[in-house]
């Protein structure tokens, strides 16, 4: 079936901006230059006809220029010899004028060595906020074929016969009301076989991978969030991600949407 053919709640979700959704996340590793170039080509092909992703784009790229900047230089030596004079015993100085300058000298300092090493700071936050995902094999490889995905507007049917053929697990189906399927897929994950899925919810893509209930146990952070709480939860560029074992077999969840609400899916 046709995704011109299904509707949500009423309401037609066009290919189209199917289609901008993908490429408007896309933009933050095309202004650093990080996408494969099938990808790089499919947002250079789509700038010249969107004014919100050029606009996004000359943000993401003002805030890569600001990170590939010098660190905050060193305080001078008249600076540090002030913060040290903050925290020298009242013996060795002039008495303060008033008891609870000792409190707003220390405090000062804080402030003043924050303010050193607020631009360091700044220039690591984007390779540690994405350094997790990065790190699982099935995560990394599952966002990049869901982006894959949704670039060619996924495959034009969903064949849940044909997509369990040859499988060695079962593939649960998302079944809640205003969750409707329209689109699955063979694909590989860390190595592994896995199947895709896509599901239309509140207007939005809800993407499905299932894979062996071993790959998912064994994966970096993943296994150990499993044991310890049943599901690992975490978010990337926006979209959240969920992964659970059932009925043996792993599943992930991909949406733009917070984690805890993909929970509800679940089965």
């Amino acid at each position: 079936m046709g995704t011109h053919d299904m509707h949500q709640e009423g309401r037609p979700v066009s290919e189209a901006s199917l289609q901008h959704a993908l490429l408007r996340g896309l933009i933050a590793p095309f202004a650093d230059g990080e996408l494969p170039r099938e990808e790089m080509a499919a947002v250079e092909e789509h700038l010249p006809h969107c004014a919100r992703c050029r606009s996004e784009l000359a943000l993401q790229q003002g805030i890569s220029r600001a990170l590939a900047r010098e660190p905050t230089p060193e305080a001078s030596a008249g600076l540090r010899r002030r913060v040290e004079w903050m925290g020298e015993p009242a013996a060795s100085r002039r008495e303060p004028a008033f008891r609870g300058s000792r409190v707003w000298a220390a405090a000062a300092a804080a402030l003043v060595l924050i303010a050193i090493s607020a631009g360091t700071a700044l220039r690591h936050y984007r390779s540690v906020a994405s350094n997790p995902t990065a790190q699982i094999p099935v995560l990394r490889d599952a966002l990049a074929d869901c982006r894959r995905a949704m670039a060619r507007n996924f495959p034009r049917k969903a064949d849940l016969r044909g997509l369990a053929e040859g499988l060695p697990f079962p593939i649960p189906v998302l079944d809640r009301p205003g969750v409707e399927l329209f689109s699955t897929w063979k694909t590989t994950l860390a190595g592994s076989p896995g199947a895709g899925l896509a599901y239309r919810w509140r207007g939005i893509v809800v993407v499905q991978y299932t894979v062996p209930s071993e790959l998912i146990r064994h994966q970096p952070l993943v296994g150990e969030a499993l044991s310890s709480a049943g599901v690992y939860a975490a978010s990337e560029s926006g979209q959240g991600v969920v992964a659970v074992l059932a009925d043996g077999s792993g599943t992930l969840l991909i949406a733009e949407v917070p984690p805890d609400e993909l929970n509800r899916l679940i089965l």
